[in-house]
């Protein structure tokens, strides 16, 4: 199916929408001009789809040498949940989660063990690392750097002492719903955030948000989790701007963010989803102090000024989410085996960076 539809698109035909979860080698098709410029587009047919009204930061995301090829719906700020005492058991703060400061950290305890309880996430965890050090745009890559050869290491540390089998790693995050302190993958609805956070607090820990791993200590950075791109050899584009702009709106923006779980790039979709989870909480047939009940309310408030702050404060957003990037083309249909064979033992980690390169050296350039 795949390789069916890629034929497709090159000889001019296939769909008129593109999802981002389809695997398809975007970034090729980008450089082919097979995806369209919806700027153009909109100055073309003289139609405007609410642009102005949506999250910037998140919709920069989908520009590519100022066209804008790609059109974020919904996202998710890459950020879990932990507490201040797991931090300190760990002499962490929440501002130390790059790559670097979390392997000097953890590196100091007694007994070194795998940074999360699967193999699942360790590999999400690594394709995450080596996104950071290639820019599809300009076709640039970073990985026979000092930087990216001391970073490898600090990830190998992290993630070579698998033992899930034993059911023993590091416990960094909360997931108050599975009932033990696990990665906490998926948090962008806000019921769910304000649940863990409230539960944590009124459990007596302090929950804290922290940013998912990068290069960079400070960087808050944000992944889109449903997009579109419209087909450039695509018969009828006009038809396809008020169908952006619908998918746009703000009550199919609040509607789908309720069903699906994302944060709306719709900016008056945000604030109803925020109005929303700020209303009374409903204790139901609960029998709860008033005591119990301002813990709560208290936690509640917390938690939707936290994570308001880290919404208003992001850095970057990537195409690609946390969980989803070993699915992408370039990772699973290009180097996912070079990878195996590092992360399995089976090449140095020489010849790792060697392959590496060029396997995305031919990707890039070909």
């Amino acid at each position: 199916m795949k390789l069916k539809m890629s034929t497709e698109i090159m000889a001019g035909e296939g769909p008129d929408i593109f999802s981002l979860s389809q695997k398809l080698p975007f970034e090729k098709l980008t450089d082919s001009k097979t995806i369209a410029d919806v700027n153009e587009l909109i100055s073309e047919f003289s139609y405007d789809i609410g642009i102005d009204n949506c999250n910037s930061k998140i919709m920069d995301a989908g520009v590519i040498d100022g066209k804008r090829y790609f059109i974020p719906l919904f996202y998710s700020p890459d950020v879990f949940i932990t507490t201040e005492e797991t931090l300190n058991k760990y002499n962490l703060t929440s501002s130390e989660f790059s790559f670097k400061a979390l392997s000097e950290k953890l590196s100091k305890n007694k007994k070194e063990y795998s940074l999360f309880g699967s193999a699942d996430d360790n590999i999400a965890f690594f394709y995450s690392f080596l996104d950071q050090y290639i820019d599809f745009n300009s076709g640039n890559t970073e990985f026979n750097s000092d930087k990216f050869s001391e970073d490898l290491d600090s990830i190998y540390s992290l993630i070579k002492n698998d033992t899930t089998d034993e059911n023993v790693y590091y416990f960094l995050y909360e997931n108050i719903n599975n009932g033990a302190s696990i990665l906490y993958k998926e948090m962008p609805a806000f019921s769910i955030i304000v649940k863990t956070y409230s539960c944590l607090k009124y459990l007596g820990s302090t929950p804290v948000f922290v940013n998912n791993y990068n290069m960079d200590d400070d960087s808050i950075s944000a992944s889109i989790d449903v997009g579109i791109a419209v087909n450039d050899n695509c018969k009828n584009k006009e038809k396809l701007l008020p169908f952006i702009k619908y998918c746009l709106s703000c009550d199919v923006q609040k509607n789908m963010s309720e069903e699906c779980m994302y944060l709306p790039v719709n900016s008056d979709a945000m604030e109803k989803c925020i109005d929303s989870i700020d209303e009374a909480i409903d204790f139901g047939d609960l029998i709860v102090s008033d005591k119990e009940k301002a813990i709560v309310e208290t936690a509640q408030s917390a938690a939707i000024r936290d994570y308001k702050y880290i919404i208003n404060n992001i850095t970057k957003c990537n195409l690609y989410g946390f969980n989803y990037l070993s699915d992408t083309y370039f990772n699973s249909s290009v180097i996912s085996d070079i990878v195996d064979k590092y992360l399995n033992g089976d090449i140095s980690k020489e010849k790792f960076i060697r392959q590496l390169s060029a396997a995305t050296e031919i990707y890039l350039t070909e």
